[in-house]
């Protein structure tokens, strides 16, 4: 499953359209961002820094639509990248439920991390010592639990339009399915790469930064199949 997903891309039947599509919308964004680092702060920085996020959503848009081929259809090769409104309109769509889907948990860790860092250490006690431990664990381990529903969710609202979006309960035959375990861990670490690499995309000014688009591309397809078979594998 883990091996199938990184060949995925470069299938003999995948569309190469489709890819090189991508790379463009990976190596575009990575242009304007550093165009836009660059730049900043003349006013002229507001120009590359606002087409930068059109190939950012049209390229989160794409991997919604991988998600959505694989759990219609887990042989499918790498579909065509389509309709670039299309992608654009998934993209926000996406962007819009992952902020809905995991506000929440973001917050309470970035509230504890504030709360945990403005802490004199001279006058923590074992009882604050136990406290800030303890809500520090409990936030962690909601955190990842929404984490760790979140992609099966958004893979069951497109295998059923009708399934609810903030009711995981039907999903618990999909989450303790050990497939799904190990599709979500690989996509996790291929994902966390991806978002490492992608730093490059606005801070870097030199090659390195153009080719952190083309990995950071390639990491979100893999990590998009592994969501789609880890939930079509436990369904």
């Amino acid at each position: 499953m883990v091996a199938e997903a990184f060949l995925y891309p470069f299938r003999d039947e995948s569309d190469r359209s489709a890819l090189a599509a991508l790379f463009a919308c990976g190596l575009l964004t990575a242009i304007c961002g550093q165009l836009a680092v660059a730049l900043y702060p003349a006013t002229p920085w507001l120009v590359p820094g606002l087409v930068a996020p059109l190939p950012l959503v049209a390229w989160t848009g794409y991997c919604r639509h991988v998600v959505a081929t694989t759990v219609a259809d887990r042989d499918a090769p790498l579909p065509s990248f389509g309709d670039i409104r299309v992608r654009l309109r998934d993209g926000v769509v996406l962007l819009a439920v992952t902020v809905a889907y995991l506000a929440v948990p973001a917050g309470m860790l970035l509230v504890t991390v504030q709360g945990a860092t403005r802490v004199d250490p001279s006058a923590i006690t074992m009882e604050t010592g136990t406290v800030v431990l303890l809500g520090s664990t409990v936030t962690m381990f909601v955190a990842l639990a929404v984490g760790y529903v979140y992609p099966a969710v958004v893979a069951r609202r497109l295998d059923r339009e009708d399934a609810p979006l903030f009711h995981p309960g039907g999903l618990l035959y999909v989450i303790r399915n050990p497939s799904y375990l190990v599709a979500w861990a690989a996509a996790m670490v291929v994902a966390l790469v991806g978002l490492g690499v992608s730093g490059q995309l606005f801070g870097g000014r030199s090659l390195a930064g153009l080719l952190a688009g083309l990995v950071a591309v390639y990491a979100s397809v893999v990590a998009a199949r592994l969501v789609g078979i880890g939930y079509v594998r436990s369904r």
